[in-house]
């Protein structure tokens, strides 16, 4: 077993290094991510005696690579971007929003006796990952102090939710899209060039001396700052200071210029996975995988009914409803992908946008969801 902190680390950082390269390779690791196969690799290797359950490493890692991503991803957002989302497009988000919130909670009150005393946590991990992604599930996570076995089967089911409800939502625009009004015409367009670079963004960066310096002291001194301030509300969520500083610090034109937040934040996430695989034990895993997979199931259906449904009261087109609540649960890298594969070239950029912006508010949604959860639940 590596136990020593330093050749724990390097043997970290080669699995990320190892599902980087998977995913690059083959098609089906495409679909499910390598932040998944970071989490599945830690729990094997785990529990066959690889890696620790515990070590001071993975202390580490969890006291800073969680706000430190967080930081870093919402330095890449500028709110003023949301007016080239278009109305119609920020209405369905916040749809999208409203159905993420309300699935997490009233599933959770339905789940509660079988998920236990943390459904609490997870309907705000839920609901914070429905609306931003996996980062928002996990800094809510941490905050809460979610039993490790519980949040490693929860993340697995988190992060397989991507692609089945876009494949869902395939299907259901066909069902669906002539009892809703057309998509208008005249929409900013993008090409398939300008699409994949996007897709890049999260892997791949030319970072100079600067921007390494810059990305690196800034997101300390948020995280230094957070602390600093965080008396003057006792009992508030440290990573909601986080949030709050690094949303009003990525307005500054002058950040603009610095390249490479999105990959460093993507790849301290997926440090961050592969500890929260090695935290689980294989038993506890199973007695909880069916049960969390079918609350986050019944979490996406109740988003689905209200954002489809509102948007057709609304009088809003299926094209824009489609991306805004893919943006919601999968990013911006599934919004992408899915209006590059329904030929909307013109919705690419606004699913990007409102994808980015969800990574920012999240973590406000996710612990609203999490407290009212624990009230209901008494």
């Amino acid at each position: 077993m590596i136990e020593h902190p330093v050749a724990l680390m390097a043997f970290m950082l080669g699995v990320i290094a190892g599902a980087r390269a998977l995913e690059q390779r083959f098609a089906f690791v495409q679909q499910i991510s390598s932040a998944v196969v970071c989490t599945l690799a830690g729990i094997i290797l785990s529990n066959i005696g690889v890696m620790p359950h515990a070590s001071p490493a993975y202390d580490g890692v969890n006291t800073y690579a969680i706000p430190y991503a967080i930081v870093l991803v919402i330095l890449s957002s500028d709110l003023r971007e949301l007016r080239t989302a278009g109305r119609v497009m920020v209405t369905a988000f916040g749809l999208a929003i409203l159905g993420s919130f309300a699935g997490a909670l009233l599933a959770s009150l339905a789940f509660a006796p079988l998920v236990g005393s943390e459904t609490w946590k997870l309907s705000g991990q839920f609901a914070g990952s429905f609306v931003g992604g996996g980062m928002n599930f996990a800094a809510v996570g941490r905050e809460l102090r979610t039993d490790p076995n519980v949040f490693a089967a929860a993340a697995v089911a988190n992060n397989l939710s991507t692609v089945p409800w876009m494949l869902a939502q395939v299907a259901l625009y066909r069902l669906l899209v002539r009892f809703y009004k057309p998509l208008p015409d005249g929409a900013p367009d993008a090409t398939a060039e300008a699409a994949q670079d996007i897709r890049r963004r999260w892997s791949h960066a030319e970072i100079g001396i600067a921007d390494l310096a810059v990305l690196g002291a800034l997101p300390l001194a948020i995280l230094w700052a957070s602390e600093f301030l965080s008396p003057l509300l006792p009992g508030s969520p440290l990573v909601l200071w986080q949030t709050t500083l690094a949303l009003a610090a990525a307005q500054l034109p002058a950040l603009k210029r610095f390249n490479g937040a999105a990959v460093l934040s993507y790849f301290a996430l997926h440090l961050f996975f592969v500890v929260i695989g090695t935290s689980a034990v294989f038993s506890a895993l199973i007695g909880q995988g069916l049960v969390l997979f079918a609350y986050m199931i019944t979490i996406v259906a109740i988003h689905a009914t209200v954002v489809y449904g509102a948007g057709w009261r609304l009088g809003l087109d299926l094209g824009s409803i489609t991306i805004a609540s893919q943006a919601a649960v999968g990013g911006p890298g599934s919004a992408l992908a899915l209006a590059m594969s329904m030929k909307w070239p013109g919705l690419v950029t606004p699913g990007i946008i409102l994808g980015i912006f969800g990574y920012a508010v999240g973590n406000y949604i996710g612990f609203v969801c999490a407290w009212a959860t624990r009230a209901l639940l008494g």
